[in-house]
């Protein structure tokens, strides 16, 4: 009765261990996004679960491809150094060979080392690899000293626990320090991007048409004439909006066909967003937006004319975009979107709209 009792006491102090152990652990991932304080409580909380004498976290050294301890935790200070050169020889191989060793015994470690007759000396050892990405990077060991007792497999399964937490707070500290690097890549582009912008509004009328052109004939890769492009922004070929990004037409497109309004018109579109356009044609429009899309996407635009019917809807693509830097007079945000195929009922209500609309505008300037 009295063995089984202490069994049962055993046995609850170890759970006690191990739920003090994971709590603290937990603790650690919710109050750090750096590994180092994260792997210092899983050394001394594995060591104080299992009841060792010494744990380290061992990390590989590219250099020389040797390891060196990165954490340790000793119970006594008399363990810090004692057996610490065969611990690093077989946390090596086990890296190396990323598998786990037990040794349980004096017995198991004739195949590493000639286990010699010491004062002090490790009587029971576990070594477990740590893996980041996919690659192996360090090994958690713990060493029972001039202990009387062995680890076991058991015991092993549990290191192999807190192996893995090390390994999960190696994964999360390089996904947030990644996370951190482009976010700051971001900031700077956004900053430059901004400041070239502010640059460019300053610049010459001359200067800016020297830039606008040298820009689309890029895009144009080097296809469309530089004098015919000129031509085509005095004859109001194609839209134009100091600072946009303008993709080159498609074939079959001629602007100067088509009839275009500046009127305020409430569009539509996924589902959400609300804009107006100030330049609307019987093949595409000028949408004010400050959430304008990418460029080459395709939605459904909706299109809330004036005319006592519902509203228009017609598939788009945006041909151009003002999405980033300041915004100013003549350098509005929105996206200029090309009508893709519209139904010949919703093309005929667009065109009768302006040109009633035009018709009513020029009875009024009579």
């Amino acid at each position: 009765m009295r063995g089984a009792l202490k069994g049962l006491t055993g046995t609850m102090e170890h759970i006690e261990r191990l739920e003090t152990a994971f709590f603290k652990i937990g603790s650690a991932f919710n109050n750090h996004k750096e590994a180092s304080p994260i792997l210092e409580v899983i050394t001394r909380e594995s060591l104080h679960c299992l009841r060792g004498n010494r744990s380290t976290i061992f990390f590989m050294d590219p250099k020389n491809e040797n390891v060196k301890a990165e954490f340790t935790h000793a119970i006594s200070p008399l363990h810090q150094q004692v057996g610490i050169v065969e611990e690093r020889q077989i946390a090596k191989k086990a890296l190396k060979e990323k598998k786990p060793f037990l040794l349980e015994g004096p017995e198991d470690f004739s195949d590493f080392f000639k286990y010699e007759e010491r004062e002090n000396k490790i009587t029971s050892l576990m070594s477990i690899p740590l893996f980041c990405k996919g690659k192996g990077i360090g090994v958690l060991s713990m060493v029972l000293i001039n202990e009387s007792y062995r680890f076991d497999e058991k015991s092993l399964r549990f290191l192999s626990t807190f192996a893995n937490f090390s390994s999960t707070a190696l994964e999360m500290a390089g996904l947030f320090e990644e996370a951190q690097k482009w976010n700051s890549c971001r900031i700077t582009y956004e900053q430059y991007l901004d400041k070239i912008l502010n640059q460019l509004q300053g610049l010459s009328e001359r200067e800016q048409q020297r830039i606008d052109t040298h820009i689309v004939m890029i895009q144009a890769e080097g296809k469309v004439d530089e004098t015919e492009f000129l031509a085509s922004k005095t004859n109001q070929m194609v839209p134009w909006v100091r600072g946009a990004i303008i993709l080159k037409e498609e074939s079959g497109i001629n602007r100067r066909k088509d009839e275009r309004i500046e009127i305020p018109v409430n569009v539509e579109f996924d589902e959400e967003y609300w804009g107006i356009t100030k330049d609307l044609s019987i093949g595409g429009a000028f949408v004010l937006t400050p959430d304008p899309m990418d460029l080459e996407d395709e939605f459904l635009l909706k299109l809330h004319i004036l005319d006592g019917g519902e509203h228009v809807a017609v598939r788009c693509k945006v041909v151009w975009v003002n999405k980033y830097g300041m915004e100013s007079e003549n350098l509005r945000r929105g996206m200029g979107v090309k009508f893709l195929s519209p139904q010949e009922k919703d093309q005929k209500r667009i065109e009768e709209y302006i040109k009633e609309y035009k018709a009513k505008n020029l009875l009024i300037k009579n």
